[in-house]
């Protein structure tokens, strides 16, 4: 084997020349100095044509004309005198204007003297010290006020009396049988009355009809047909003429699909960058055999031997004591509630019976609502959720597989031969880069030429090929 480049050292697929594609098989083609000659193909295309207008002025070689918009559409017409309404002469009514209103009736003039000037002497200042004692404090006195103790809780004592099995609602609030309410509609023997429709209202009564007088009527002139003969000429038939004008190109760019003739390049990019590797059987690992441990296993957990079991105990009752301290001397009840709101002698006003409700003479058997109807039933006790202690005192093997042991294998990766060719242990030595760019490398059992001092020392690359 003589010299060879990084496409042909490399195992891994991931190291290449950058001058040098493979295609696809494992062929290498022909060496170029860029991938844009390959990737890009040059296609005979005509540049478009510019859309925008041209700037240049516009020119004409006819004389300008003065005829202006108001000249063409506004002609001198002669003017008539406009016919003017003559309106009917004014009669004065027969009889006397009757001048009394409301306001004269209602409100007659009265004389008085006009309202004399009412002239303030000043303030009045006296030099004597006010002494005066505000509302608040006569109102509002302080009080001493003694601190009250709080009282002490009686002892409860259970009732005598057994329970009667009779609620509160039961005995304050009874049914009662209470008729019907009285419909509030009214009846319609109201509407249907014998006597007749009086048809008198303040506008038959108030404003009488008086007779109108007919006016007369005005003799309307004969229609006088115009002198002139009708121009059917319209102002937009008379300023909007043809002109001829060519059609307007359409800006519009050309809708053609692009077509060629030279045939199709079937060279993609994942054909060019992942080749097809002989993909081998992962390796699965078979975990060893479970082995008992020798001995016997120790149940004694830090649990069971610090936190150890104690006899319960009563908890004792919190509630106070008998012996509180009580002030000596009598209690003063005054507030200001006391001293201020006084009671009343109110009366408390009682239930009157209802009419129609008799009570019922049938005694009371004693048995509730809530015992008729609730019938007690035999529940089973809810099953503790608790775990059993039985899988610590379990004999059978334990089953140490897992996801990682059993999946995730430890894989031996050679190192690929590209990846460490200006390293130490690396088995190609390099000797010179080509005119393409390419670097190339010979094995070291292969070596017949002498090699370089250093192996990282490399040849100056043309400029030419640096910038392509």
């Amino acid at each position: 084997m003589g010299k060879r480049c990084v496409c042909e050292i490399c195992t891994c697929g991931r190291h290449h020349c950058p001058h040098r594609p493979w295609r696809p098989g494992g062929d290498y083609g022909e060496c170029l100095v860029t991938s844009y000659n390959t990737a890009y193909k040059p296609h005979p295309l005509q540049p478009r044509e510019s859309c925008k207008p041209d700037q240049s002025a516009l020119r004409s070689e006819e004389p300008l004309s003065d005829k202006t918009t108001f000249r063409t559409d506004y002609i001198k017409h002669p003017l008539d005198k406009p016919y003017a309404h003559q309106h009917e002469p004014y009669k004065r009514p027969d009889g006397d204007l009757d001048t009394l209103t409301s306001y004269h009736r209602d409100y007659t003039e009265k004389h008085a003297p006009p309202a004399q000037m009412i002239k303030h002497e000043g303030q009045r200042q006296t030099q004597a010290k006010f002494e005066g004692e505000p509302t608040y404090k006569i109102d509002y006195k302080k009080w001493p006020i003694e601190r009250h103790q709080p009282k002490a809780q009686d002892g409860w004592a259970p009732p005598s009396q057994p329970f009667e099995g009779q609620s509160t609602f039961t005995r304050d609030y009874r049914k009662y049988n209470e008729p019907p309410r009285k419909s509030m509609k009214p009846a319609e023997a109201n509407q249907m009355s014998d006597a007749p429709f009086d048809g008198n209202t303040g506008y038959r009564d108030d404003y009488i009809r008086h007779p109108l007088q007919l006016r007369e009527a005005r003799e309307k002139d004969p229609y006088k047909a115009p002198a002139v003969p009708f121009d059917g000429m319209t102002t937009f038939n008379r300023d909007y003429t043809k002109k001829q004008a060519l059609k307007t190109e359409s800006c519009k760019p050309n809708s053609e699909a692009f077509q060629s003739d030279a045939p199709l390049d079937d060279l993609t990019t994942f054909k060019n960058d992942y080749r097809k590797w002989n993909g081998e059987k992962p390796y699965i690992h078979h975990p060893e055999q479970y082995r008992k441990p020798e001995g016997e296993m120790d149940h004694n957990t830090t649990h069971r031997i610090q936190y150890k079991a104690h006899p319960l105990q009563k908890v004792a009752l919190m509630k106070p004591g008998e012996g509180n301290v009580m002030s000596k001397g009598e209690f003063n009840g005054l507030t200001n509630y006391t001293s201020d709101y006084k009671p009343w002698g109110l009366q408390r006003e009682m239930p009157k019976p209802r009419e129609s409700w008799v009570p019922s003479n049938v005694p009371f058997d004693g048995t509730a609502t809530y015992r008729a109807h609730y019938i007690p039933h035999s529940i089973a006790p809810t099953k503790s959720m608790k775990p059993d202690a039985t899988a610590l005192t379990s004999d059978a093997p334990f089953d140490d597989t897992t996801m990682y042991r059993s999946e995730y294998v430890r894989k031996h990766a050679e190192i690929c031969p590209a990846a460490i060719l200006d390293a130490n242990t690396s088995r190609f030595k390099y000797v010179e880069t080509d005119p393409q760019g390419h670097r190339q490398y010979v094995p070291l059992y292969e070596q017949t030429t002498p090699l370089r001092n250093s192996v990282n020392t490399l040849p100056k690359i043309p400029a030419g090929l640096v910038a392509a």
